[in-house]
C-alpha cells in the first residue's frame, strides 16, 4: 500500500475487476456529493454495524473512532464499493506482499506526478468480515507503512487533541487529496460521529498506585503497545493526560514513565502545571532563549531537580524560555532559570560537532522533506544528546532539523 493516493476512493466506484468507473473523475465522489445531516435507512444500517466494530479497533489501536467512521463512509460509498460489497474492505487496503491472506482484483484509478489520471488492475485485501477490515485499518494507523512507521502519529489519540487534528494529519499522509480532512470533517459533524470518541483530558493529577505494574509506549491494548518501565504499589505519580471512553475505563499517562490503565490509580488530587515552576532571580537582567531540546533542572551543585524538566514539542521544535545568565558547575556550562535552578547550556546553545560525511537533514519523523545537505568536515551545532526516531539515533541540528548521529565523527 506504498502508494494510498486516490486509490481507495477510486475503489468505491469500481463495481466488479472488469467494471467501468461511475466517474470519470472518482475523487468526485467525495467532494461533489451534498452532505447531507439526513440518514437513509441504509446508511442508518451502515452506521449501526460501523460505529460497533470502530469503537472496538479505536480502544484498541488509540485512534479515533469517529475518523475511522467516516474513512469507512468516504472511502466506501456508505459500504456500496464493489470492495466493500465483494471483499468487505471500507478502506481500499492494498494486497501487498505482506498480506497473505484472500485477495480480490478490480481496477483502480491512480494519478501520476502530473495529476494526470491512469487505470490500473489491483489486487486488494479481502476479509471475512467489516470487523476485520476496522481492525486492519486502525493496525494500519497505528504501525503506519514499513518505510515510515511513525507515518499516522499525527492522528493517534495521544497525539491529537480532536478529531479534526486527526483528520488533518491524515491529510497528505493516508491520502494526498488536500481536501481529505474535510470530507472527513463533514461526515462527522453531520451525524454526529464525535459521541464514539473518548474524552481527553489534561488536567495533571497525583495519584497513589493502587496496583503496581507496567507502563507502556502507547495507549492502546498491551497486545500492540511495549512496556517502558514499571510502578510500585503506594508510589505517587503525576498524571497529565487521561483517556476516558464511553465505557467508563480509562488510559493515563505517568510524567516521565508513559501509559497504564486507569483502574491501576487510585483516586487523584489536582496537580500543579507538570512545567517546572520557576522564580525568577531578583536584580538579574532577564533575557529569552530557544531551548531546543528537553532539559532536565538542576540545582547550583548540579544535582538534578526530582520531577522538574523542561519539555521542547517536536512539532514546535523549540521552546521560548527565560535565562538569567550563566554559571559554571563541574566544569560544565548551564543557564540560570530561577532561584538555585539551572539547566545544561548544550540544550540551549548547542555543541559544536564536526561531520565525517555529506549530511542530509531530516524533520522530526525521519522524513527527507527538504533539500537541506551538510558538507563533509563541516562544524554543526548539536542540541542535548541524541533523540532516536523511528528506531535510529539523530541529533537535533535546528528547528524541527535533524542529522544522523553516525554522520558526525
Amino acid at each position: 500500500m506504498k502508494k494510498r493516493l486516490l486509490t481507495s476512493i477510486a475503489s468505491a466506484v469500481m463495481l466488479t475487476s472488469v467494471a467501468t468507473p461511475v466517474v470519470s473523475n472518482a475523487i468526485n465522489i467525495v467532494h461533489s456529493q451534498k452532505v447531507s445531516a439526513a440518514t437513509t435507512d441504509e446508511q442508518a444500517e451502515f452506521l449501526n454495524k460501523a460505529a460497533k466494530q470502530a469503537v472496538k479497533a479505536a480502544k484498541k489501536y488509540g485512534t479515533y473512532p469517529s475518523v475511522m467512521i467516516a474513512q469507512a463512509i468516504v472511502e466506501s460509498g456508505w459500504g456500496q464499493s464493489g470492495l466493500a460489497v465483494n471483499a468487505n474492505n471500507l478502506f481500499g487496503m492494498k494486497a501487498d506482499d505482506s498480506w497473505t491472506g484472500a485477495t480480490y482484483t478490480s481496477k483502480t484509478r491512480e494519478e501520476d506526478k502530473n495529476g494526470k489520471s491512469y487505470y490500473v488492475t489491483a489486487k486488494f485485501r479481502k476479509y471475512d468480515t467489516l470487523e476485520e477490515s476496522f481492525e486492519d485499518n486502525g493496525k494500519k494507523l497505528r504501525e503506519g507503512v514499513s518505510w515510515q512507521p511513525l507515518r499516522y502519529k499525527g492522528a493517534w489519540i495521544e497525539n491529537a487533541d480532536n478529531y479534526a487534528q486527526a483528520t488533518k494529519a491524515l491529510t497528505g499522509t493516508y491520502a494526498t487529496d488536500t481536501q481529505y480532512d474535510s470530507a472527513l470533517n463533514s461526515r462527522i459533524t453531520a451525524h454526529n460521529l464525535s459521541k464514539y470518541d473518548p474524552v481527553v483530558t489534561k488536567t495533571a493529577k497525583v495519584y497513589t498506585v493502587e496496583k503496581g505494574g507496567s507502563v507502556y509506549n502507547w495507549p492502546t491494548d498491551h497486545s500492540v503497545a511495549s512496556p517502558v518501565g514499571s510502578v510500585k504499589q503506594g508510589e505517587k505519580v503525576t498524571v497529565t493526560k487521561t483517556i476516558t471512553y464511553n465505557d467508563g475505563s480509562s488510559r493515563m499517562y505517568i510524567d516521565g514513565k508513559g501509559w497504564i490503565n486507569g483502574s491501576a490509580l487510585g483516586k487523584g488530587k489536582k496537580s500543579s502545571s507538570s512545567e517546572p515552576i520557576t522564580q525568577a532571580p531578583k536584580g538579574v537582567t532577564k533575557i529569552q532563549k530557544n531551548l531546543m531540546h528537553n532539559a532536565y533542572v538542576y540545582d547550583k551543585n548540579g544535582k538534578k531537580l526530582a520531577g522538574k524538566m523542561f519539555k521542547v514539542n517536536d512539532e514546535e521544535g523549540a521552546k521560548l524560555i527565560n535565562t538569567y545568565g550563566t554559571k559554571t558547575i563541574k566544569g560544565k556550562s548551564y543557564y540560570r532559570i530561577g532561584e538555585n535552578e539551572y539547566i545544561a547550556a548544550g540544550n540551549i546553545d548547542g555543541t559544536l560537532k564536526f561531520l565525517k560525511r555529506n549530511s542530509y537533514v531530516y524533520n522530526q519523523y525521519g522524513n527527507r522533506d527538504n533539500n537541506l545537505k551538510r558538507k563533509k568536515n563541516e562544524q554543526v551545532a548539536t542540541y542535548g544528546s541524541a533523540v532516536t526516531i523511528n528506531g535510529a539515533k539523530y541529533y537535533r541540528v535546528g528547528i524541527r532539523q535533524y542529522i544522523k548521529k553516525s554522520n558526525f565523527m
